[in-house]
């Protein structure tokens, strides 16, 4: 078997150094990524076969310390994956030259709610 070279990133043109280094940082984060979710599957099989929504609703809510550090497993399981994929599309971003490096990611601006049928603004919800 046989892999191809992955094609070249623009970055690679301007500065292979960062490029170099962007792609040595997302091998190590893709790396990671199965080890990370193992243990995130192991701390949501605590609440079931399944992750019993309900188990976990009461042990959130409960005063129980034991149960607590389950709860907190979890979301720190999450909230890891959750920002391996942030960092990873910042740096796939910078490779393809579409984000300078360091450069913060900004929120998307409210929009307007559209016009009823007669053209007049809608209240808007309560955020």
């Amino acid at each position: 078997m046989t892999s191809e070279p992955a094609p070249r990133a623009p970055l690679e043109a301007s500065d292979p150094d960062r490029a170099r280094a962007l792609k040595a940082k997302i091998r190590d984060r893709v790396g990671d990524v199965r080890r990370h979710l193992i243990a995130l599957r192991v701390s949501m099989a605590e609440f079931g076969e399944d992750f019993e929504l309900e188990a976990f609703s009461a042990a959130y809510d409960t005063d129980e310390p034991a149960l607590l550090n389950q709860v907190k497993a979890v979301e720190r399981g999450v909230d890891q994956l959750y920002n391996y994929i942030a960092e990873l599309t910042a740096f796939g971003l910078e490779l393809a030259a579409v984000r300078r490096r360091g450069r913060a990611q900004r929120p998307p601006r409210p929009r307007r709610a559209a016009p009823d049928r007669c053209g007049r603004p809608r209240a808007r919800a309560p955020p």
